[in-house]
C-alpha cells in the first residue's frame, strides 16, 4: 500500500505528516505537489495531510474538503486539484487521512495505522 505524504517539512504546523509517515508500515512517497498524484497508479489512493482543527486523525472524504475561489498559482490547493481529477474523468477511490498539526508523530501513527 502506498500513502501519498503532503505537507512542509520547513513549515512547523503543515510538517508532522512528513514525521508520522517515518512510523507507518506502508511504503511512502512523498509529494512536493497536487500533480504527483497523476503518477499514481493505485486503485485506492490514501493521502496523509495535516488537518486545520483535527484533535486527532480523522478520515476525510473529498466532499468534506473547502474548495475555494483561485486567486494565484500559489491556491492551487489540493482539493482543487482532486476535484479536477474527478471532473476529467480520472476519478480514483481517494481516502485522505487528516492528521492534527501538532503531536506526538508515534502516537499518532500508531492510530493512523488503524485507519490505513
Amino acid at each position: 500500500m502506498n500513502v501519498y505524504v503532503f505537507g512542509n517539512e520547513y513549515l512547523g504546523e503543515d510538517s508532522l505528516a512528513a514525521s508520522v509517515s517515518k512510523y507507518l508500515h506502508a511504503n511512502i512517497v512523498h509529494c512536493r505537489s497536487p500533480e504527483d498524484l497523476l503518477e499514481a497508479d493505485d486503485e485506492t489512493i490514501t493521502i496523509l495531510d495535516v488537518a486545520q482543527g483535527a484533535t486527532k486523525p480523522v478520515i476525510i472524504k473529498l466532499e468534506q474538503l473547502k474548495t475555494r475561489s483561485l486567486m494565484s498559482m500559489h491556491d492551487f490547493d489540493l482539493s482543487f486539484f482532486l476535484n479536477l481529477m474527478k471532473e476529467l474523468g480520472q476519478e480514483k477511490h481517494i481516502r485522505i487521512i487528516g492528521i492534527p498539526q501538532q503531536g506526538n508523530p508515534v502516537e499518532i501513527a500508531r492510530e493512523v495505522q488503524d485507519l490505513l
